[in-house]
C-alpha cells in the first residue's frame, strides 16, 4: 500500500479529530497521560470500519462480475 498517497487525508482527519476532541473533552490537562490511548481507540475503530467497507465493496464488485448476465 502506498501510504504517501493518503498523506493529505491523514492530515485532514487528524486536524478534524483533534478539533473535535478539544471541543468535546474540555480540560484535558487531567488526562494528558492517557489521552493517547483514547485517541488510539478512536483511530482503531476508524480502521476497522474502513477495512470493512473496503472488503465489502471489493466483494460486491467480484460478485457482480461473476453473475451471469441475463
Amino acid at each position: 500500500m502506498k501510504k504517501d498517497a493518503y498523506e493529505d487525508l491523514i492530515t485532514e482527519i487528524s486536524k478534524k479529530l483533534s478539533e473535535k476532541i478539544l471541543q468535546e473533552e474540555g480540560d484535558l490537562t487531567r488526562r494528558i497521560k492517557t489521552i493517547d490511548a483514547d485517541i488510539a481507540e478512536i483511530v482503531r475503530e476508524v480502521g476497522l470500519r474502513t477495512s470493512r467497507l473496503v472488503i465489502e465493496k471489493t466483494r460486491d464488485e467480484k460478485v457482480a462480475k461473476k453473475k451471469p448476465k441475463d
